[in-house]
Order: structure tokens, then sequence, then C-alpha cells
């Protein structure tokens, strides 16, 4: 009985399930970084939205009931309407972009 190792078959098989599994490796961390980049889009869009909405009277998150309302200049009224992180709805329902923003 020979103790060579495993025959041909067996080693080129073995390459080609690591070649797939680098590829897809590769297609993976592609994909996480095109998410990224869509994710951070989003919440930039979403930042922009509620800050140009604030003096407006209203916006999707936080309702149109001051929206028909004379707006008044008082700097506690302005605090008052300055968007939060509670406020991006969307961005925060991302789990993925919620563990890039924690660490």
């Amino acid at each position: 009985m020979s103790t060579q190792g495993p025959p041909a078959d067996a080693k080129q098989a073995q390459a080609a399930a690591l070649a797939e599994v680098e590829a897809a490796q590769r297609r993976k961390r592609a994909l996480d970084v095109n998410l990224a980049t869509l994710e951070a889009t989003i919440w930039a869009q979403e930042a922009s939205y509620l800050e140009d909405t604030a003096a407006s009277g209203g916006n999707i998150i936080r309702g149109f009931e001051n929206y028909l309302k004379a707006p008044t200049v008082t700097s506690h009224h302005r605090r008052k309407n300055e968007p939060t992180e509670d406020d991006k709805l969307f961005s925060g329902s991302s789990s993925s972009f919620a563990q890039v923003r924690g660490a």
C-alpha cells in the first residue's frame, strides 16, 4: 500500500473549490463596498432632506402639522426643528449601516 496522498482528481477538485471560494469572497467584498456606498448616499440625502424641510413646516418624518402656520424666528424653535439621528428613518433601518456607524 502506498501513502502518496490524495489522487490527482481530488487535488484538482480541491483547487477548483478553493478558486471558487476566493472568487466568491472577491464578489462579496465588492458588494460590501457597493452597499456601504449606497447606504452613505441614502444617509446624506436623508440628512439633506431633513435639513431642507426643517424650517418649511413639515416633512414625511415629523409630519406637516406646522405647514400652514407662519414660521416663527426664535432660537428655541430653530433648535427644535433641527433633525436628529432618530429622524433618519431610512438610514436607521439598515442593520449593516448601523454596525458601520457604530464602529
